[in-house]
C-alpha cells in the first residue's frame, strides 16, 4: 500500500557549516609570541552629550590619545579647523588618559553643538584581558584583535594564521607582554597555558630578526618543561619548534650537519631528543605581510604550520607524512634525497617543497628509540589514552561517595575496559589488552588497592596502537611457464 502524504509544507532547519563548535575535546594547537601593545581607533562616533564630558568607548582605558577629531568621517588631518573646516581644535578638549574629552566652555561654534555626531580618532593601551590565553576559529577576530600580520608585532597574527589556513579547527594564542622580546614575558605567557585542557601542541614565534638563535631555545627550553609538567598532570601535549636561519637571524645556521657539530640541523635535533619534540626543518621561511611584502620568518612558523595540519586530523592515530602545507614559502628542492635522510635519522621532520607545493616527508619525534617514540602519531596517541583514561575514571569514581571493596574494583576493571574499548570503537587504537603475553607486552587489565595507600586503586591496562604504513617490501621471482 502506497503511503499517504498530507498536503501542507515541511521545513528543515541545517546548522550553518562555517560556524565551528569547539567542544572540550577538541585538541587544537597554542601559540605563545607577540602582539600589539596599542589598540589604534579611526573615526569612533561620539554624540555630544549636554554636559561638558564626552566618553570614548574604551573608557576606562589607559593611556589613551586622541590624534583628530572632525565633525564629518574620514576626514583628512590636512583639513583646516572649525568653525572654517570639518576638524575640531584638540586644544578644545582636554582628553583624559583614561578615555574622557572634557570640552572647554566656548560659544564660537569651535566645539561640536549638544546632540550632534563627531568622529574620534585615538589609540590606548590594550587592556589586561589581551595577554589572556583566548581561542579563535576564524581569521577576521585573530586580526581584529591583534592587528595586522607584520614581522615586528604581527607574530600571533602570523602564527595563528596559518593554523588555521592548514586546517586546525581553531588555535589558542597567548600573548606575551611588552613590544619586544622579553624571555621572562613568554615564560609568562606560557605559564597561562596551564589552565588550558584541550591544547595538542605548542608552539612559541619571535618577531621577525631580534631574537637570536640562543635566546630562542633558552625559552624552547622552559616550553619543553611546562609540556613536562602538563604530563605528568594528565594534560598531555607536545612541542612543535623550529630553528631560526642564518637569514633570520646572526647566529642562525642553515646546515644540516651532524650530531655532533654545533649550530646544525642535526645537532639540534639530536640535542632535544624526546617522543613529544618535533623539530622542523625547512630552511628559509618567507610570507608576504598585509601589505604584500615578504617577511623572513624563523622556523618556528614552519612548525606553527605543521601544527595546524596536526590540529586539522579528527583521529590522533591519523599520520601526517606526506600531507600539504600551507600558508608558507621555502625553498623548491633544497635538499636533494640523501640530504633529507641524513636530516630524518638525526630526528628532523623535513618540509620539501616540489613545484611549490610544500609535502610534510616524515613527520617524527626527536626520538628514534623506537616506533612508539618516534612516530607522531603514536605519541599523540599516548597522551589521548592518558587522557582519556583519567577523564574516565574521575568521572566513574573520584567524588562519588564511593568506598574500596572487592565489587568497586571490579568496576574499576570494567571501566577501564570500557574507555579503551571505546577507544578502539573510534579506530584511536588498535586492541587492548585482553591477556598476559611476556613475548609482546600484552597485559589484561587488573585493579588492585594499594598496600601502602588504602585510599589507592592501582590499575594497570594495555593497548595496542594503529601505527603507520610507512614502508613495503616487495619481493619479485621470476618463473617458467
Amino acid at each position: 500500500m502506497p503511503s499517504y502524504r498530507q498536503p501542507g509544507t515541511t521545513v528543515v532547519t541545517v546548522d550553518n557549516p562555517r560556524i565551528i563548535n569547539i567542544n572540550s575535546d577538541t585538541m587544537i594547537p597554542a601559540i605563545v609570541g607577540l602582539g600589539p601593545i596599542k589598540r589604534y581607533v579611526a573615526d569612533e562616533a561620539v554624540v555630544r552629550g549636554t554636559t561638558t564630558i564626552d566618553y570614548l568607548a574604551a573608557y576606562p582605558a589607559t593611556g589613551v590619545s586622541v590624534t583628530q577629531i572632525a565633525t564629518t568621517q574620514g576626514a583628512s588631518s590636512g583639513l583646516s579647523y572649525l568653525p572654517n573646516g570639518p576638524l575640531v581644535n584638540l586644544s578644545s578638549a582636554s582628553v583624559g588618559t583614561t578615555g574622557t574629552l572634557t570640552w572647554a566652555n566656548l560659544t564660537d561654534g569651535s566645539i561640536p553643538a549638544t546632540g550632534s555626531t563627531y568622529f574620534v580618532t585615538y589609540n590606548y593601551d590594550v587592556p589586561a584581558t589581551q595577554y589572556d590565553p583566548t581561542t579563535f576559529s576564524d581569521k577576521t577576530s585573530i586580526l581584529a584583535k591583534y592587528g595586522s600580520e607584520n614581522a615586528s608585532s604581527g607574530s600571533l597574527a602570523i602564527a595563528g594564521s596559518i593554523v588555521l589556513e592548514n586546517g586546525s579547527p581553531a588555535v589558542i594564542l597567548v600573548q606575551a607582554s611588552g613590544s619586544s622580546y622579553v624571555e621572562a614575558n613568554f615564560k609568562t605567557a606560557i605559564d597561562k597555558l596551564q589552565k588550558k585542557k584541550n591544547i595538542e601542541s605548542i608552539v612559541c614565534v619571535f618577531p621577525s630578526g631580534s631574537v637570536t638563535a640562543a635566546s630562542q631555545q633558552s625559552l624552547l627550553t622552559y616550553a619543553f618543561t611546562h609540556v613536562l609538567t602538563m604530563d605528568n598532570a594528565g594534560r598531555g601535549r607536545g612541542l612543535v619548534e623550529g630553528s631560526p636561519t642564518s637569514y633570520f637571524a646572526t647566529d642562525g645556521y642553515d646546515t644540516i650537519g651532524d650530531i655532533t657539530t654545533s649550530g646544525t640541523y642535526c645537532y639540534r635535533a639530536n640535542a632535544i631528543n624526546d617522543r613529544r619534540r618535533i623539530y622542523v626543518a625547512a630552511g628559509r621561511i618567507r610570507r608576504k605581510d598585509a601589505a604584500g611584502a615578504y617577511m623572513e620568518l624563523d622556523g618556528n612558523y614552519a612548525a606553527a604550520a605543521v601544527a595546524g595540519v596536526k590540529g586539522a586530523q579528527t583521529l590522533r592515530s591519523t599520520p601526517i607524512t606526506g600531507m600539504v602545507v600551507t600558508g608558507i614559502i621555502i625553498e623548491d628542492e633544497k635538499w636533494n634525497e640523501f640530504e633529507m635522510n641524513q636530516l630524518a635519522a638525526a630526528g628532523c621532520t623535513v618540509l620539501e617543497s616540489r613545484s611549490g607545493v610544500i609535502t610534510i616527508r616524515d613527520c617524527i619525534t626527536t626520538d628514534s628509540t623506537s616506533a612508539d617514540t618516534e612516530e607522531e602519531s603514536v605519541e599523540s596517541v599516548r597522551r589521548l589514552v592518558k587522557r582519556t583514561l583519567k577523564t574516565g575514571l574521575d568521572a566513574a569514581f573520584v567524588g562519588k561517595g564511593t568506598v574500596i571493596t572487592s565489587t568497586t574494583i571490579m568496576d574499576a576493571i570494567t571501566t577501564a575496559g570500557s574507555i579503551l574499548q571505546s577507544l578502539v570503537n573510534a579506530r584511536e587504537v588498535n586492541k587492548y589488552g585482553q591477556k598476559d603475553n611476556p613475548i609482546t607486552g600484552e597485559v589484561a587489565i587488573s585493579a588492585i588497592q594499594n598496600a601502602t595507600e588504602p585510599r589507592q586503586v592501582d590499575v594497570t591496562c594495555s593497548y595496542m596502537p594503529l601505527y603507520p604504513w610507512k614502508w613495503t617490501n616487495v619481493v619479485v621471482s621470476t618463473y617458467v611457464g
